[in-house]
């Protein structure tokens, strides 16, 4: 079972992210990438098609997509469009993007430019929560439907929308096994193992990944954690962070990552949606509206509250905002975030970081410094 488990933490690595999605197009399927985890999957899958959660190359450089984007941009897009223009996205048959910040939106602009997939959609998402930005992106995800019926040539009726929102809450609940046992002293699971399940999560099919996952717990329920070190627990924040190579190296200086703010982690698996609501698109929009959100959002009080709580239910001792390179939403929120945690005696540190792994020592020596200092201040 071991290799099992091992087989699925290492689902979204270079050399196996693409299997899945090759294997849905020899069956005469349609692949539709997902550039923001705020795209419902669920609408792709109703449709019968696979939604696929794009990463771009872990490669340092990126040539190709350094003709269209400048040095001082979001390196996830930049690294995604290499990708795109060395010919390893080109399986996929469409590809659905938000404007969760212009990066992204720049993104889509070359994206179509280049012409190098047939499909491409775009929703819009409100930067705060409340009843008319609840129905205006319900609006926006039943205008993804229509893009979606249209470009597969059939309806997505009520049954296999409701059949999709319950084959992904399923997925929700099982993911939630893993973050439940995160609260032990002894996790049986490492945060960056952890990281490589919520990922393959994204590139295969839900009802094979929650088979695989059921099939697992068990064995995780009683596996003998393999960890180095338990103390101290940290929580690692951050956006677009998909190579777990990077809560690793954070691990391997000496320490535990018990939990995380990801939205490739607990962000996009804390929550399900209401099968309840007559309407499943408002449901949708509820579900991806009011989860925990990233920086572009407004809502900073509510996103601190949350990581507060998180450090009081995961017995955490600090925090590593793992920032991108260029992520300004990031750098906004930085001065009102951190000490919003100081407040509540919660050790922070915030450390700038690329898309693909680098700058390993530097991250280290940080890293070593402040766990130091969490060491230092237990023991006054």
């Amino acid at each position: 079972m071991e290799d099992r488990l091992r087989g699925l933490i290492e689902g979204n690595a270079e050399a196996n992210r693409t299997k899945w999605a090759l294997e849905w197009k020899k069956q005469g399927k349609k692949v539709i990438g997902t550039i923001c985890l705020s795209v419902p999957e669920e609408i792709i899958y109703a449709a019968g098609m696979l939604p696929w959660r794009v990463s771009g190359t872990w490669r340092e450089n990126t040539p190709l997509a350094s003709a269209y984007r400048l040095p001082y941009t979001c390196p996830f897009c930049t690294h995604v469009l290499e990708s795109l223009l060395t010919g390893e996205l080109g399986f996929m048959d469409g590809v659905v993007f938000t404007d969760r910040d212009y990066d992204i939106v720049r993104l889509s602009d070359v994206w179509t430019e280049v012409g190098k997939t047939p499909f491409l959609h775009i929703m819009h998402l409100p930067q705060r929560d409340s009843e008319l930005a609840r129905l205006h992106l319900a609006k926006g995800i039943r205008a993804l439907m229509g893009a979606i019926e249209k470009l597969g040539g059939k309806r997505i009726t009520d049954e296999s929308l409701s059949h999709a929102i319950d084959v992904y809450n399923e997925r929700q609940a099982l993911v939630a096994n893993l973050f439940e046992m995160r609260k032990r002293e002894k996790p049986p699971l490492s945060g960056a193992e952890v990281l490589g399940i919520t990922t393959a999560a994204g590139v295969m099919p839900a009802d094979e990944f929650n088979r695989e996952l059921k099939a697992l717990l068990p064995y995780i329920e009683r596996r003998k954690p393999l960890l180095c070190n338990v103390r101290p627990r940290l929580l690692v924040s951050s956006d677009m962070l998909d190579n777990p190579a990077y809560l690793r190296v954070i691990e391997d200086a000496g320490c535990l990552v018990a939990m995380d703010d990801l939205d490739t982690g607990s962000r996009h698996f804390q929550q399900a949606v209401d099968t309840g609501h007559s309407d499943p698109a408002y449901a949708l929009a509820k579900h991806y509206i009011t989860g925990h959100g990233s920086a572009r959002t407004g809502q900073w009080d509510e996103q601190a509250q949350q990581v507060v709580q998180w450090v009081k239910d995961f017995s955490i001792d600090g925090v590593v905002d793992l920032r991108q390179a260029w992520c300004f939403p990031r750098m906004w929120r930085a001065p009102f975030f951190q000490p919003k945690l100081a407040e509540a005696g919660i050790p922070n540190i915030s450390i700038e970081r690329e898309y693909h792994l680098a700058n390993v020592g530097q991250l280290r020596t940080r890293i070593e410094a402040f766990l130091e200092m969490l060491g230092n201040t237990a023991g006054d």
